[in-house]
This record gives C-alpha cells, structure tokens and sequence, in this order.
C-alpha cells in the first residue's frame, strides 16, 4: 500500500470509507439488545428515548449497523489500531501531537462515519468527551480525540 497525501494509506481509506461497516461487524460483538432496558419495558422504547440519537433515526427506527459501534473512546481507538496496517501506524508516529489534524478530512471522516457519530452515537461521544471536556460534542471535535488516543497508544 502507498501512503496518500493525506497521511493515511489508500487501503485503509478504502477499508474504513466502503467496508467499514462489514470489517466492525466481523470484530465487535454485538451487546445484547435489551441490556440495559428494564424487562417491562421494549427495546425500541429504551434505545429510543430520544429519536435521532442512541442509534436510532427521526422516526426511531435503529440503524442497522448501531450494535456495531464502538461504545467508548477505548475501544473506538482499539478497533481502528488492530486495522491500521504498519505504513499507517508509521505516519501516525512520526506525526506530532500538534500536527494530527492533518489526518481530520480522510481518517477523521473515515471515523465519523463508521463510528455512528453522525447517527447519535451518545455512548461514544459522552466516553470521549470524559476525556476531553474542553470542545463541543460535534463529531468532528469527538474523531479528533479519537485520533489523539490512537496517537497516544503508539507512542
């Protein structure tokens, strides 16, 4: 694999940007369903208090894909460290701290995507957030930290 101009290597923006939700599937366990809802009450109405967040759509209907996200920051930097090939792991060590947003457009957006950011993945965001109070919880500012912990575990 050659490394872009991006900073991250074709084939892992090709993994992350059109098979991302196969490759999550394959790795994450999915939790059981109602495992936080009380037994009197139905799953829908318990992963869809609030419609458009918590892996549901406007009309709270649940992504399909919703019980393969990452759940916290941990385990989002985890999952997209285990698939990052040595090309990539190298760029994101020989880039500084300071210098990581050059990766938000591709990586980041790889991410966002893959991730449930964009679909209300609260688990994620709120794990993310405990780490890193200090912007908002857009998902764009919620990749970044997640590229950081991935910056820190190589280093």
């Amino acid at each position: 694999m050659s490394i872009t101009r991006a900073g991250i290597c074709s084939g892992f923006a090709a993994v992350i940007l059109m098979g991302a939700n196969v490759v999550w599937a394959q790795s994450v366990p999915a939790p059981v369903a109602n495992a936080r809802a009380p037994a009197s009450v139905s799953v829908a109405a318990a992963t869809c208090a609030t419609p458009g967040r918590n892996g549901c759509d406007k009309q709270c209907k649940r992504y399909a894909d919703a019980d393969t996200w990452p759940t916290t920051c941990e385990q989002a930097a985890t999952n997209i460290l285990a698939r990052l090939d040595e090309a990539s792991k190298q760029r994101t060590r020989d880039s500084t701290y300071e210098n990581l947003i050059q990766f938000h457009s591709g990586w980041g957006m790889g991410i966002r995507n893959t991730t449930g950011l964009w679909r209300g993945n609260v688990a994620l965001t709120d794990s993310c957030m405990a780490l890193d109070n200090d912007g908002d919880r857009h998902p764009d500012h919620i990749s970044m930290i997640i590229i950081q912990q991935i910056w820190k575990k190589l280093h």
